[in-house]
């Protein structure tokens, strides 16, 4: 069986990046305090009497007047096959591409790029709107595409056992991964916004392969037993959920600002090297190839990619057991034993991503990659009751 399909789904910019414009002066204005133990500011006065504007200093934000809503394509063809012993094989490309995604810059940054150093005039009276510093851009000029072979294979309930299992290789790009309102732990922000090109690179949610396998078995033992026998040893089930899949795309930390704008660089890519190292080079002590990276040379931008690595990815089993005990024909105990990480597999955390910090640059010293990786947890056991009628 041969199955395909395509679509056109158009999403609509959050309100937020119009309400925050409420947030610009003169609306709102930022002032500065200065307090000390003998002269604390008192919060009820402070604006009447203490707080003093900050001239030029006071963030903003705008939006392009022009801004087009958000779509995406997708597509799909899949092939579908029965195999023997009841098992079904699913094989499909699967696609998509976004355009117009909504990106946020600073457009107020200085425009020509300049060696920080003395003699050079600040940031602040470079800038092309004098008396604001950052202007917190949304334009609707970003784009995505998205690449998968997916693979499915499904057994249904025979002799007892379920299984389905799932595999994606799939590529996902981007020259920005988050609205004008969010953000993500790993995520690389635009450098410079006159080379849009310069900031396609994996998203930060790009995984290369994920394989998971869910199997649900009935145990066929004392199944015909008689008694205490069969009320404590029969009728038992056993699942599983095996997951296996590769790191997110993460970004190095931003080193300086090397081009007088206020903007934080990239790192450097040094010719000839590779920032990732073979999978069996891998260590905690070093996750990507550290040699690959340099200090941007002061005057220009480093040219390392948006996301230039991919994190440690993750590893786990999870088990459960279940056992139903019914009695007076409409009331049911159900016992759960549930095992997650079964095998208490270490999943790494993330490496260290900044390359100013030598010591821990590309070393792995947690099992924590932050709220938009994986989790790190060691097994845990939890058992449960419930009981119906």
């Amino acid at each position: 069986m041969i199955r395909g399909g395509y679509g056109i789904y158009y999403t609509p910019e959050i309100t937020n990046s119009w309400t925050t414009l409420t947030l610009n002066p003169p609306i709102v204005q930022t002032f500065a305090f200065t307090g000390n133990a003998s002269n604390p500011v008192r919060v009820d006065t402070a604006s009447q009497t203490q707080g003093k504007p900050l001239v030029g200093s006071f963030g903003s934000g705008a939006l392009d007047q022009n801004l087009r809503s958000t779509y995406t394509q997708q597509w799909n063809l899949t092939l579908q096959k029965k195999l023997p012993k009841d098992v079904y094989l699913d094989i499909g490309y699967v696609g998509s591409k976004g355009t117009n995604l909504t990106m946020t810059y600073d457009g107020n940054r200085p425009l020509a790029l300049v060696t920080p150093g003395p003699g050079v005039a600040s940031i602040a009276s470079r800038r092309p709107f004098q008396g604001f510093d950052n202007i917190s851009t949304t334009k609707s000029v970003g784009n995505s595409s998205y690449h998968s072979l997916q693979v499915k294979t499904e057994r249904r309930v025979a002799s007892g056992l379920s299984v389905l299992g799932a595999y994606t290789w799939s590529k996902s790009l981007s020259d920005i991964d988050i609205s004008s309102v969010g953000g993500g732990t790993f995520v690389g922000s635009i450098q410079d916004y006159n080379d849009l090109r310069g900031n396609r690179a994996p998203s930060a949610f790009d995984i290369g392969h994920r394989l998971s396998i869910a199997a649900i078995y009935d145990v066929p033992l004392f199944r015909s037993s008689h008694g205490l026998t069969r009320t404590l040893l029969g009728g038992w089930q056993l699942g599983t959920i095996v997951t296996e899949q590769t790191g997110f795309a993460a970004a190095l930390a931003a080193v300086v600002d090397t081009t007088g704008t206020g903007i934080a660089s990239r790192p450097d890519v040094v010719a000839g090297q590779s920032p990732m190292l073979d999978r069996g080079q891998r260590t905690r002590n070093l996750w990507f190839n550290t040699s690959a990276f340099a200090l941007p040379v002061p005057g220009r931008f480093g040219n390392s990619a948006r996301n230039q690595i991919h994190l440690p990815g993750l590893n786990q089993v999870d088990t459960s057991a279940t056992k139903n005990f019914r009695f007076a024909e409409r009331h049911q105990v159900q016992f759960r034993a549930e095992f997650f990480n079964f095998f208490n597999h270490v999943n790494l955390g993330s490496p260290g991503l900044n390359i100013r910090d030598v010591a821990n640059f590309g070393r792995v010293t947690s099992t924590v990659q932050g709220a938009a990786g994986m989790p790190g947890d060691a097994r845990v056991v939890q058992f449960g009751a419930k009981y119906s009628f």
